[in-house]
C-alpha cells in the first residue's frame, strides 16, 4: 500500500493537476484582493490551512518525483537540483505564511514609538479598579475580514468574578448616538436641538451634552453651550453678568456656600482676597492674556493680545498647610483643575472678560435642581436669560430659530453601531466595532467599542466590583527599540495632482545595540534592523490638517529559503540546458562509438561461433582414430 501511495504522489498526472489547481487558486486570490482587499485574500486564501495543505501536497509530489528516480545518474543533476529548489521554495513560503509578521506604525513628526500594530489581530483590554486594587486583563483574537454571523461569539469565561464576551463583530461600522435617562450612571444633561432657517425649514439636528465642566456643540452655522452648575449662586452670574467697567483684565466672580462676590482683576493681581467669613483666601497669582498650556501642565501667555484670557489662582484654606492651585478661564466658565486634584473645590469661579464675545447660537444653564435656563445670542451679544423646557423655540441671530426637541436632566450616552457595506471596488472603510458584554456577580452590562478610535475605542462600565475601563484596539508587538519620526516629506506630481513620492526621515534608537542613527525611508529604500524591515507604505491626514507617516514593519522568516530555492531552481534549469546542449553536440560521436561497439561485438560473436563449431568435428576425428587403434 505504501508503494502505491508513493507512486501516486510521484506521478506526472498529479503534478499537472496540482499546478493547474495552484494557478487557478492564485488567479482567484488576485481577483479577490482587487475586489475586496488584501485582508480578505490573506484570511481566506494565503493564510488559510487548506492553502498551506495544497502547497504541502505539491511539495510531497515534487519530492516523490525526485526520490523515485534514485539512484540518480549524471545527466539528472539538473533535474534533481531544480526539484530540490522547488521544495526549498515551498518550505520558505509555508514558513512565511505560518510565522510571518506584518505590522504598522503611524507616526507624527516628533513622535517616537517602540511597538507595532498587528492589523490582523485585535485585543480588548479590561482595566478594573476595585477595593482589591487595579487589575488589567487582555483578550486577544483574530476577528477576520467580514461581519460575524449571528451564531458566532467569543466567551472568555470569568476570572476573579469578572467575565467578558464578544457578542457581535462588524468589520466596517458606523455609529448611531442617542442619549437615554439614567439616574445612576449619568454623565450630565442632554438637549436635542433642531435648527431651522428663516423659512422654517429644518437645517440640522444634533445633541448638546455636558459633563461637570460643561459642553458645547456646533449645529450648522450656530454654536451652543450647556453649563450644569453645582451652586445656585452661579445662576445669578448667568442671569445678570457684569457688562460695564470690566477694565482690561475683567471681573472675577467668587462663589462659596451660595454667596457671590466680584472683584476687578486689574486691582487684585498678586493679592489675597478674603472669601466672606470662611477664613478662605483667593490669591490672583497671574493674568495670562493669551494662555496656552505647556506639556508640564502650566500655562504661558504667547502674546499680550487677549485671545484666551486665563487667571492663575491659589486657594488658601485654614485646614491646609499648602495652597491649592486653581484656574479661571473666560471662555470656559466651569473649567477648572478639580479633575487634576481628584476632589471638588467648594470655591467656584466665573471669569468675565470684555473681549470674550459670543458666537451666534445660545447658552443653556442647568441648575442643581434640574431647571433649564437659556440666553440666546443675537447680533454678537447675549439676550436676556429665561427659563426653557422641552418643546420651546428660541429665536437666534439671522432669523434662525432653534427648537428644544428633548431635554434629559441626567443622561447617559448610548452608542450603537450599524454594519456598513463597502462600495464595489472599495477596499477600506470605517473601522470595526464589537458589542461586548461585561459580567460579574450577577450583573451584566453591554457596550459597543470601535477599534482604534479616539472617541469610541474606550468606554467605562460601572459594575458592583467598581469601574471597569474597556478598550478595543489592535494587538501591539514590542520591537525592543524605538523609531522616531523627524520629518515627513510628500512630493506632488506636476500640476499638484497625485503624489509623486513621499519619504520619512527617522531616527533609530536601540540602547541594547548602542545605536542611534538617522535614516530615510522611502518607497524604494526600506530600513532593516533586527528581524524587521520598515517600508514607507502610505500617509494619512488628520482632521487638523497634519500629515502622519504610515510605516509597514515586516518580518519574513522564510525569506532566505525562498531566495535559496529560487537560486537553486535557476541553477538546476541552467544545468539541464547545459547537459542537453552537451548531448546534442556529442550525438555524432556517441552514435559512431555505439556503431563501432556493435560491430566489434558482432565480430567477437562470429569468432566465438566458429570456434564452437570446430570443436565437435575435431573431437569426432579423434574418436575415430582411437576406435581404429583399438580394433
Amino acid at each position: 500500500m505504501f508503494k502505491s501511495i508513493y507512486r501516486s504522489l510521484a506521478s506526472l498526472k498529479l503534478a499537472v493537476v496540482m499546478l493547474v489547481v495552484l494557478a487557478a487558486v492564485l488567479a482567484w486570490a488576485t481577483f479577490l484582493e482587487a475586489a475586496k482587499g488584501r485582508e480578505y485574500a490573506q484570511w481566506y486564501i494565503y493564510r488559510s490551512s487548506w492553502f498551506v495543505t495544497l502547497l504541502a501536497v505539491l511539495g510531497a509530489n515534487i519530492l516523490s518525483a525526485a526520490l523515485i528516480r534514485f539512484p540518480w545518474k549524471r545527466r539528472q543533476i539538473g533535474f534533481v537540483v531544480t526539484h530540490a529548489g522547488l521544495i526549498v521554495l515551498l518550505a520558505g513560503s509555508i514558513t512565511t505564511f505560518l510565522h510571518g509578521i506584518e505590522g504598522q506604525m503611524v507616526l507624527q513628526e516628533g513622535e517616537r514609538l517602540e511597538k507595532i500594530l498587528i492589523k490582523d489581530r485585535s485585543v480588548i483590554t479590561a482595566l478594573s479598579h476595585s477595593a482589591r486594587g487595579r487589575r488589567s486583563s487582555e483578550f486577544s483574537f483574530c476577528p477576520g475580514p467580514v461581519d460575524w454571523p449571528e451564531e458566532r461569539s467569543i466567551d472568555w469565561g470569568e476570572e476573579d468574578g469578572l467575565g467578558l464576551k464578544v457578542l457581535k463583530y462588524y468589520r466596517h461600522a458606523r455609529e448611531r448616538i442617542s442619549w437615554v435617562a439614567d439616574e445612576v450612571d449619568y454623565q450630565g444633561p442632554a438637549l436635542k436641538l433642531e435648527l431651522s432657517d428663516p423659512a422654517g425649514n429644518p437645517v440640522a439636528t444634533d445633541w448638546l451634552t455636558g459633563n461637570l465642566f460643561g459642553g458645547e456643540a456646533v449645529i450648522g452655522p450656530t454654536s451652543y453651550e450647556v453649563l450644569p452648575i453645582s451652586s445656585d449662586s452661579l445662576l445669578e452670574d448667568f442671569r445678570d453678568p457684569p457688562t460695564k467697567d470690566l477694565g482690561q483684565a475683567g471681573i472675577l466672580s467668587i462663589h462659596h456656600e451660595g454667596q457671590m462676590q466680584r472683584v476687578h482683576v486689574d486691582q487684585q493681581i498678586g493679592k489675597k482676597i478674603p472669601v466672606g467669613q470662611s477664613g478662605i483666601e483667593v490669591e490672583i497669582v497671574e493674568y495670562l492674556a493669551d494662555a496656552r498650556p505647556t506639556p508640564k501642565g502650566k500655562f504661558v501667555s504667547r502674546s499680550d493680545t487677549p485671545d484666551n484670557p486665563v487667571l492663575e489662582l491659589k486657594i488658601h484654606q485654614p485646614d491646609r498647610d499648602e495652597p491649592r492651585r486653581q484656574i479661571a478661564v473666560a471662555k470656559k466658565p466651569l473649567l477648572n483643575l478639580d479633575a487634576v486634584h481628584g476632589q471638588l473645590s467648594t470655591v467656584k469661579f466665573w471669569y468675565h472678560h470684555p473681549t470674550v464675545t459670543p458666537v451666534s447660537g445660545a447658552v443653556f444653564l442647568q441648575t442643581p435642581a434640574g431647571k433649564l435656563y437659556c440666553r440666546p445670542v443675537v447680533g454678537g451679544s447675549y439676550g436676556p436669560a429665561r427659563e426653557a423646557k422641552a418643546g420651546d423655540t428660541i429665536q437666534i441671530g439671522g432669523n434662525f430659530e432653534v427648537t428644544i426637541e428633548d431635554y434629559i436632566v441626567r443622561a447617559r450616552e448610548e452608542v450603537t453601531f450599524d454594519s456598513v457595506e463597502l462600495a464595489r471596488g472599495e477596499t477600506t472603510g470605517a473601522e470595526a466595532a464589537v458589542l461586548v458584554e461585561l459580567s460579574g456577580r450577577g450583573h451584566r452590562r453591554q457596550t459597543w467599542l470601535r477599534r482604534h478610535d479616539p472617541r469610541f475605542g474606550t468606554q467605562q462600565v460601572f459594575t458592583p466590583q467598581g469601574v471597569t475601563t474597556l478598550s478595543f484596539g489592535y494587538e501591539q508587538l514590542p520591537l525592543g527599540y524605538g523609531i522616531e519620526l523627524l520629518d515627513f516629506v510628500r512630493k506632488l506630481n506636476p500640476g499638484r495632482v497625485g503624489n509623486a513620492a513621499f519619504a520619512s526621515s527617522v531616527r533609530l534608537i536601540d540602547p541594547a545595540a548602542d545605536v542611534a542613527q538617522q535614516h530615510e525611508i522611502s518607497m524604494n529604500e526600506p530600513l532593516a534592523h533586527g528581524k524587521f524591515t520598515f517600508y514607507q507604505s502610505s500617509f494619512q491626514e488628520t482632521p487638523g490638517g497634519m500629515e502622519v507617516s504610515v510605516l509597514t514593519a515586516a518580518y519574513d522568516p522564510g525569506r532566505f529559503l525562498k531566495y535559496l530555492g529560487s537560486l537553486m531552481i535557476c541553477t538546476g534549469i541552467f544545468i539541464m540546458f547545459y547537459m542537453r546542449a552537451y548531448l546534442f553536440q556529442n550525438v555524432p560521436r556517441l552514435i559512431r562509438r555505439q556503431t563501432e561497439d556493435v560491430e566489434l561485438a558482432g565480430q567477437r560473436h562470429d569468432v566465438s561461433s566458429s570456434q564452437h563449431l570446430a570443436r565437435p568435428a575435431a573431437r569426432r576425428t579423434a574418436d575415430m582414430d582411437v576406435s581404429t587403434s583399438v580394433s
